[in-house]
């Protein structure tokens, strides 16, 4: 017996399912150019669906629009201003049943997939027409036939086809790995300028609040123009905020011979901070290494009763944060003008006691130092 022979496609087309196209049908001109796009479509291997091709669906039209919008890979939703206010909601009571049955679904589905949504596609004919792109698919991808690449993007998207071809991935490259840097001569430098800072001349520390912000510790200077170039320079150092923390801020209460009753205010560099900072450049630090600082000392004596200081710290414990402002302070030592605009962000400020600082100790230079 003679067998006969079964036809198949030598390449699957998975690409040729159906593509809707919803409308409305506000004109005859208008119905005629959705048929004509819908027939160029199809002579060019796109599956479309169109009610012009339907008479009577036995099912009728609201089940057999429910049906092919389920069915279909992609809807192209063609944009006028009668398709928007119909599927908005804002046609008359009767007018575009049909449309108004799609827009709900289109609705229903896009809400289905939540805030993704790869199946409805706004089409418009003219460029004009983007304005009644209804708000569910104002965020999607929209193609215009006006345009002359219109068209041919459409069809890409239609038949799944990018824009762009991917190149296959390569081979990956073994790169040698980085050495570790193993000279830290470039970050030998210290905030503590000391020509400049004998030029500022520090003459005493200040606490400025604003209600509901974090307080400022002000470093008060008698000569304005050194004690910009000290903030300055440390803006280029650190930045806005000092990210490594390498600005180190300690203010140590009690007595010190010599002195009386008060506290000292410590700037200087934070040597772990500064570490980290090396690390994070690619430079190799070890525990042998010497390291050299300069820091400053203000030595304060506030009145008997003054409670500045408990302030700062009690809005310090709420804010978790400071900033380090410079300010000039007058001739005759009586006004003090904040220089804001140069302030740094600072996240750690060391609080002690004079009595909890050994010998060997980062602050122990309060005791050897004048203020």
């Amino acid at each position: 017996m003679k067998r006969g022979k079964f036809g198949c496609d030598t390449e699957p087309r998975p690409w040729i399912l159906s593509r809707f196209i919803s409308y409305t049908q506000e004109s005859v001109e208008h119905s005629e150019r959705v048929l004509e796009l819908s027939n160029r479509l199809r002579s060019e291997g796109v599956d479309c669906v169109l009610d012009q091709y339907e008479v009577n669906p036995p099912e009728g039209w609201p089940r057999w629009m429910n049906k092919k919008i389920r069915g279909a890979k992609y809807v192209l939703v063609i944009c006028t201003e009668p398709y928007y206010k119909r599927v908005m909601g804002e046609e008359k009571e009767g007018v575009g049943l049909g449309v108004c049955w799609e827009g709900n679904l289109i609705y229903q589905h896009i809400y289905n997939a939540g805030t993704t949504n790869s199946k409805f596609i706004p089409v418009v004919f003219e460029e004009k027409h983007k304005v009644h792109i209804p708000l569910p698919l104002q965020g999607a991808t929209y193609y215009s036939l006006a345009r002359p690449t219109g068209y041919e993007g459409l069809y890409l998207r239609l038949t799944d086809q990018p824009k762009t071809v991917k190149p296959k991935l390569g081979k990956r490259r073994s790169l040698p790995p980085k050495p570790a840097k193993s000279s830290p001569s470039m970050y030998m430098t210290v905030p503590i300028d000391v020509d400049l800072w004998n030029a500022a001349e520090w003459k005493a520390t200040l606490f400025a609040y604003t209600p509901g912000k974090p307080p400022i510790l002000g470093i008060a200077y008698k000569n304005e123009e050194a004690a910009r170039k000290i903030f300055e320079q440390w803006h280029n150092r650190y930045g806005n905020n000092d990210q490594f923390e390498e600005l180190r801020v300690s203010i140590i209460e009690g007595p010190i011979e010599g002195e009386g009753d008060g506290y000292s205010v410590h700037i200087g560099t934070d040597p772990d901070a500064w570490v980290k900072r090396l690390k994070a450049a690619g430079y190799s630090v070890s525990e042998h290494d010497i390291q050299l600082f300069v820091s400053r000392i203000n030595r304060m004596n506030p009145q008997p009763g003054s409670r500045n200081l408990e302030v700062f710290k009690q809005l310090y414990q709420e804010h978790k944060i400071y900033f380090l402002a410079p300010c000039v302070i007058s001739k005759d030592l009586k006004s003090v003008t904040p220089l804001y605009d140069l302030a740094i962000r600072k996240g750690k400020i060391e609080f002690r006691k004079a009595s909890d600082v050994g010998p060997n100790d980062i602050d122990s230079v309060i005791f050897e130092t004048e203020a």
